[in-house]
């Protein structure tokens, strides 16, 4: 079974946890269901709290294999494989910009939430 938390995580098992234990919102538990899941959000429209999706299998085909949230100013918040921790990355890095399928917003009331995430090794907070 993959890694739901708190003390590991797998992409996907990191931003449900978040939103079930910060937003009180049930996201399906794979990227691949969370990418279908919200309304769509083109890169230039993101806003704090978005879901960002990746395709990271090297084929870029759009096919959904990384998921993490938006914080704003180019940067998002996920469990990354590589560093085997929770991280901060940058959207316009080489890697993620040419990885980069869309975006989802499941959160509706964006503008009234500040959603504060702890985990083991990072904390961040999204204002929006």
């Amino acid at each position: 079974m993959a890694d739901e938390g708190p003390d590991t995580f797998d992409c996907s098992g990191f931003t449900w946890y978040v939103y079930k234990n910060v937003a009180r919102i049930s996201l399906p538990r794979s990227s691949k269901e969370q990418g279908a899941y919200g309304t769509y959000i083109s890169k230039k429209d993101l806003r704090p709290g978005d879901l960002v999706f990746f395709d990271t299998l090297g084929v870029m085909d759009n096919v959904i294999s990384r998921v993490g949230i938006y914080l704003g100013n180019n940067q998002f918040i996920h469990a990354s494989s590589s560093q085997g921790k929770v991280s901060i990355s940058q959207l316009d890095s080489d890697y993620y910009l040419k990885a980069f399928v869309n975006g989802r917003r499941v959160l509706k009331l964006l503008r009234l939430c500040n959603l504060h995430i702890y985990t083991k090794n990072k904390y961040a907070i999204i204002s929006t």
